[in-house]
Parts: structure tokens; C-alpha cells; sequence
């Protein structure tokens, strides 16, 4: 992985800053639901920390896009288990929404440099580096916010009641 535009010295620090955020995200939601009986925040954060702390034991130099599609994939499946169990929506909905853009993204690195053999810096090499790091800040932030500021969740529910009404009309 020695072949993107974020030399690994600077990713790590990027990596640490976006592990610091999911564990004073969980942190936080802890300390704000010590008396309410809601405890979904608490649960999403700690998926997250414990997902984005594991890379604590990787080597940056090492690691594979498909090893971090494989990460990325197993704390969704974690996600759609919580929020199966849990009425939560807003939040488990914006970390599902960037667990799957990071991932895509995983794969498609994955195919261009290992299937393709593609080691030539492309529009697309800026856009993963783009994207994965604002997906990262999009799933800190919603964790601390609370609150549907990209209006996902709006155009998810009016997607799903378009759909239902083509169902119902035919």
C-alpha cells in the first residue's frame, strides 16, 4: 500500500485523529446516557471504536485494500445486527452509509492496483483519498451531532415510500 498519494507517515497520524474521534465518540455517548435508558448511541460508537481501534495491531505498510475491505464489511455486518435490535435510525444509517462508500472504495483500490496492476496516480487515486476521509469525518460527526445534517435519512424514508407506493400502485 506504499503507492498512494498520502504517504503512510501521514495516514497514520490521519488514521489516529479518526480512531481518537470514534473513542471520544463512544466515550461521550457513554457519559450522556448514564441516566437514560437509550443506550443505542453507546452501542453504535462502540462498534465503531473497536472496529477503528484494531488498526491499532496493523501494520500501515503492510496492509491490503482488500484486508480493509474485509474490515469495513464485518463491522457492516456488526451495524445491520445493532440495527436490527436497535429503534435507532439517524446514525446507524449515516455509519452505514460510509462504511459502504469506504469499502467501494476499498475494492475498486483493490482492483485497480492488484487485478489491474495500476501504479500510475489517476483522478481516481484523488478521489478514494478524498472521499475516505470524509466519510471518516461524516461518521465521527454524526456520532456527536445526532442530528440528519446531510439529509440522508429524509431521502432514504422518500425513497423507500416511492418505492412502496409503485408496489401498492402496480
Amino acid at each position: 500500500m506504499n503507492n498512494v498519494l498520502i504517504p503512510p507517515e501521514v495516514s497514520v497520524y490521519i488514521g489516529v485523529l479518526v480512531q481518537w474521534g470514534f473513542l471520544m465518540a463512544f466515550l461521550y455517548s457513554l457519559t450522556t446516557s448514564i441516566n437514560n435508558s437509550a443506550k443505542q448511541v453507546v452501542w453504535l460508537s462502540l462498534v465503531m471504536a473497536i472496529s477503528y481501534c484494531f488498526s491499532f495491531f496493523v501494520d500501515i505498510y503492510d496492509i491490503t485494500y482488500i484486508e480493509l475491505f474485509c474490515y469495513d464489511v464485518v463491522t457492516l455486518f456488526f451495524i445491520f445486527f445493532l440495527r436490527y435490535y436497535l429503534p435507532e435510525k439517524r446514525i446507524s444509517t449515516y455509519l452505514l452509509f460510509g462504511l459502504s462508500i469506504n469499502s467501494l472504495l476499498f475494492l475498486a483500490m483493490h482492483i485497480d492496483v492488484f487485478v489491474r496492476g495500476n501504479y500510475e496516480p489517476w483522478w481516481f487515486w484523488s478521489v478514494y483519498t478524498v472521499v475516505i476521509n470524509m466519510m471518516d469525518i461524516i461518521m465521527v460527526s454524526i456520532l456527536f451531532i445526532k442530528k440528519d445534517f446531510l439529509m440522508l435519512v429524509h431521502a432514504t424514508d422518500k425513497l423507500v415510500s416511492g418505492v412502496m407506493r409503485l408496489k401498492q400502485n402496480g
